[in-house]
């Protein structure tokens, strides 16, 4: 691919706001900027710490503080950055798992624990599925953190790639006070759906040696989390074709074939395996941080930081779904009551079948009883050797290496056993939250109807690494320009991803009348084959199936203990656990056969880049102004090599492809003193760049060939760049109280798009899915506000109360994709038009209480099954943190997450078409911070 250069289009400038919601923590170590020596305490003075350093930036900075974050009910620090304006959070489970900024895909986040880039530990579970870019943030543990800042102007020393913000998770430092320390916590958390205890622990400790020259801190966390959370799903809204109506009749531009109960010319949507899910993860997490410094005096410093984190996850998690159809005929048809809504989707549905003697044979409606089992490993290390000189009062340079490592494993073990042949599964979804209600012609508990069983033995690992060094140096100059900033970077960044499947099945039925047989899936030819290893009587094969799931149980809780469905009469279904799979045996996934060609490969990307930033200052009108002004040159090289499947021949060979893309990025951040310390303007117009997720552009390619559907990288996808404008106002009414706004503009160029198109393997036409390169550009308008504000004013008790609220607006134009059969925009993937946090919070010193509440509206989540998006319906979840200082050295705690129970709901294009109802329940934590 030949090399570009793209050139910045300045436009006008724009500026900054930055709520820095501030202060306490677990150690209460942190000092205040001014004097290394003080230990702060108290939310004002870490709201006034807090507030200097976004006054003093130079660039558009959120922050938040370690003990603000202590005093926040925040574990990780996901959560903790839901606190910060313009940031929206993704949760897993219940826990904070990823950030948005500013409405930008999690995935373009850049993300660095002091300075040196995180990897994701997100892996795929199945063939086809791409990895995710986003850092795990549900492992990084809110201990370890000195201060979270969220940069969303860059300038041309900030390494690229984030292309919503770059998140800068600092650590404490040995020589963040001259004082030894040693602190600690042990805390229980109880969900209240799992309804488990579990522990938690954390120490941090640091001294200095060697007369104060060598300071060494070391930080450790441990916990155990029983994460249960249900769902109630509808995983696809789908067309039916009438009885006799050929494919090419029930289309998007073709309705005529549909089935349409109400005659308004449109196919009505019916339930694509409705399902119930009990997800059950009992997950360890380990986390350990360790920095050792040398100074052997004021003019030069040597370090070596090391940041390790671990989950691990034990999955039993219980699932029953549906196997509906998507033709009627004379055997399969719907019952006199089903009916539809306003929203042209089913309301109620029965679907029937006519009892058939070889029911396997049909595929058509029945029940599957699916356990993901196995277990999955996260790990990541960040580690950097560095060093700093002061070389004059004027020149200082410094030097660093660094490397990062991402591990995933995912060793998925699915036991699913099937119960071919129903006579009617009824879905109601008249009640408040319109989930499916399932009614089915078969016990649910009962194992003697399965007549067909799977082994799936799946293991994905993707492993990451970035080894990168670079060179910087700064130069103050003296009077109008302050300061010269220069340096160059050299980063390559490795994904290798493997995915074995090894998949045994044992049916009961076939389509020869009276025969059984037993399947081993094989990847010889670079596609999935179901190969037929052996056959037996199918009343052989439905006795070998019996002497399995006799192991099945009913899991350990009642499905939605804290939600409500309507008056769903399936309490309890068989739990297919990995009992069954011992009984049956754990395919083997390691042989010739067992891996996935399509699904086999290794991304490189090579950058090297340079940067020259200046700083000027001058005093217009007797008032303060600082301008930052500079230019980054990277060049980013892509080696992409998989394999190429020939599906016709039933070959594969390997394959690489090679790209190449130079970019200039401008960036100026201006800052302007209207009334020296209370009243800044900040403006900003900077150009970024970032290179797509390196799943994305592998050469891989995933086929089913029973729904004739896929997904493949593209090799070709471009990197996205941005310029991006800010201008606001920061109002600092006293050291603690401020009011900031901000209006923002990000214009994205090369945005990746998913697209389904028709291509043809094998003599079958599949729908693949991929990803390209937007023609347009999207824009995303935004405006920020921020408050903090405490009412010293006030008599008695009340001068202990205070109010931080912030709010973000965003809208995008210029994004195309529109609604599959809809025809409408979608709107820009993961924005909400409007989110909001709000927190009240008392301090006397002794008890500190803090109330929040966070919410965002409507946004679209991305593709789903049959040509449909998800939508996020808006979510809020209040929150609440109580603590109380014991003597000088001990603080217990409670805090409380999700009070009300909130629940997480998904919809596909239309509040009619209810996809997801997800509860996780509450949880409590509470218990005792010690600091020596």
């Amino acid at each position: 691919m030949a090399s570009k250069v793209h050139l910045w289009r300045c436009s006008s400038a724009s500026a900054a706001l930055i709520i820095a919601l501030v202060t306490p923590t677990l150690a209460h170590a942190q000092s205040t900027p001014s004097n290394p020596d003080i230990i702060v305490s108290g939310i004002r003075q870490s709201l006034a710490n807090a507030l200097n350093t976004k006054r003093n930036s130079d660039q558009v900075v959120d922050a938040i503080s370690a003990e603000d974050v202590g005093k926040f009910p925040d574990k990780n620090v996901g959560e903790a950055l839901q606190r910060i304006t313009g940031v929206q959070i993704q949760r897993a489970g219940g826990e904070g798992s990823a950030v948005s900024i500013r409405g930008v895909d999690p995935g373009l986040i850049r993300v660095e624990i002091n300075g040196q880039s995180t990897l994701s530990t997100a892996a795929g579970p199945a063939a086809g599925s791409a990895t995710n870019p986003a850092v795990e943030f549900r492992d990084i543990p809110a201990e370890f953190i000195s201060r979270l800042e969220v940069v969303k102007s860059a300038t041309a020393d900030m390494t690229e790639g984030g292309l919503g913000g770059t998140v800068r998770i600092i650590t404490r430092r040995p020589f963040d006070t001259k004082k030894d320390y040693l602190a600690g916590s042990v805390q229980g958390v109880y969900g209240t759906l799992g309804d488990r205890l579990d522990p938690k622990f954390a120490l941090i400790g640091s001294h200095l040696f060697a007369h104060d020259t060598l300071g060494v801190l070391l930080s450790a966390t441990y916990e155990k989390r029983s994460l249960w959370y249900d769902q109630a799903k509808t995983t696809g809204w789908r067309q039916i074709r009438q009885v006799g109506a050929a494919a090419a009749t029930c289309s998007q531009t073709v309705q005529t074939g549909c089935v349409d109960l109400n005659h308004d010319g449109t196919g009505d949507f019916y339930p694509d395996i409705p399902r119930y899910a009990m997800y059950r993860e009992r997950t360890e997490r380990y986390a350990f941080n360790g920095i050792v410094e040398w100074r052997p005096s004021d003019n030069f410093r040597l370090f070596f930081d090391n940041t390790y984190t671990r989950g691990q996850q034990t999955l039993n998690s219980q699932l029953m779904q549906i196997n509906t159809f998507s033709a009627l005929t004379s055997a399969l048809t719907l019952g006199n009551d089903t009916s539809v809504n306003a929203g042209n989707a089913a309301s109620y549905v029965q679907f029937q079948q006519t009892p058939v003697a070889n029911p396997n044979s049909t595929n058509a409606l029945g029940v599957s009883y699916r356990n993901i089992n196995g277990t999955i490993d996260r790990q990541t290390y960040t580690g950097t050797l560095g060093s700093e000189w002061h070389v004059s009062p004027k020149l200082t340079l410094r030097a660093r290496g660094g490397y990062s490592w991402a591990r995933a494993f995912n060793d998925e073990i699915d036991v699913v056993g099937t119960q071919y042949g129903l006579t009617s599964v009824t879905v109601n979804y008249r009640n408040p939250a319109g989930a499916p209600n399932i009614s089915l012609s078969t016990d649910p508990t009962n194992p003697a109807g399965i007549n067909n069983l799977q082994i799936q033995h799946k293991p994905r690992l993707n492993v990451q690494t970035e080894r990168n060094f670079q060179f910087d140096g700064d130069y103050d100059v003296g009077g109008f320009l302050k300061q010269v900033k220069f340096g160059v970077q050299r980063r390559v960044t490795d994904l290798n991803s493997i995915y074995h499947d090894g998949t045994v099945t044992y049916e009961g039925y076939t389509a020869t009348s009276g025969v059984g047989d037993i399947k081993t899936r094989t990847w010889a030819t670079g596609t999935a084959v179901d190969a037929v290893t052996s056959t037996a009587t199918n009343a052989a094969i439905l006795s070998q199936i019996q002497s399995y799931v006799k192991y099945a149980d009913l899991g350990d809780h009642n499905f939605f203990s804290t939600g409500n469905i309507g008056s769903t009469n399936i309490q309890r279904w068989l739990n297919m656990n990995m009992a069954i799979a011992n009984a049956a045996g754990i395919p083997s996934t390691y042989g010739t056969n067992n891996w996935s060609p399509g699904d086999t490969y290794d991304v490189k990307q090579k950058n090297w880049a340079g940067y020259v930033s200046t700083k000027w200052g001058f005093t217009p009108f007797d008032r303060n102004l600082a301008v930052v002004v500079g230019a980054r040159l990277i060049r980013m090289e892509t080696i992409a090599s998989g394999y190429n499947i020939n599906t016709s021949a039933g070959t594969f060979a390997p394959v690489t492809f090679t790209g190449a893309h130079t970019y200039v990025l401008p960036s100026a951040n201006l800052r302007y003193e209207l009334v020296p310390n209370k009243l800044i303007l900040r403006a900003t117009a900077t150009s970024v760049a970032a290179a797509p997720d390196l799943a994305k552009i592998a050469p891989s390619m995933s086929l089913n060939t029973i729904a004739l559907t896929g997904s493949r990288g593209n090799p070709k996808l471009s990197p996205y760049t941005a310029q991006q404008y800010d201008l606001g106002l920061e109002w600092y009414i006293s050291r603690v109280n401020y009011l900031s706004a901000t209006f923002w503009r990000k214009d994205i160029q090369g945005f990746p798009y998913k697209l389904a198109t028709t291509e043809n393997y094998n003599g079958s036409d599949f729908t693949i899915s991929t990803y390209y390169n937007s023609a347009a550009p999207v824009q995303i308008n935004g405006f920020e506000a921020g408050l903090v504000y405490g009412f010293d004013f006030l008599p008695g008790v009340f001068k202990n109360m205070g109010l931080q609220a912030n709010y973000t607006y965003a809208k995008d134009r210029g994004f195309t994709t529109a609604g599959y059969y809809s025809g409408q925009a979608l709107g820009f993937p993961g924005l909400s038009r409007h989110s909001y946090n709000l927190s009240a919070f008392y301090d006397d010193g002794k008890l500190n209480a803090r109330v929040s509440y966070n919410w965002r509206s409507r946004y679209n989540i991305g593709p789903e099954r049959d040509n449909l998006n998800a939508f996020g319906r808006p979510y809020g979840q209040w929150d609440a943190s109580f603590s109380y200082k014991i003597g000088d050295h001990f603080t217990g705690f409670v805090d409380l997450v999700n009070i009300t129970g909130a629940q997480r709901i998904e919809d596909e294009e239309s509040a009619y078409r209810v996809s997801t109802v997800e509860t996780y329940g509450r949880r409590v934590y509470f218990g005792v911070r010690a600091k020596m």
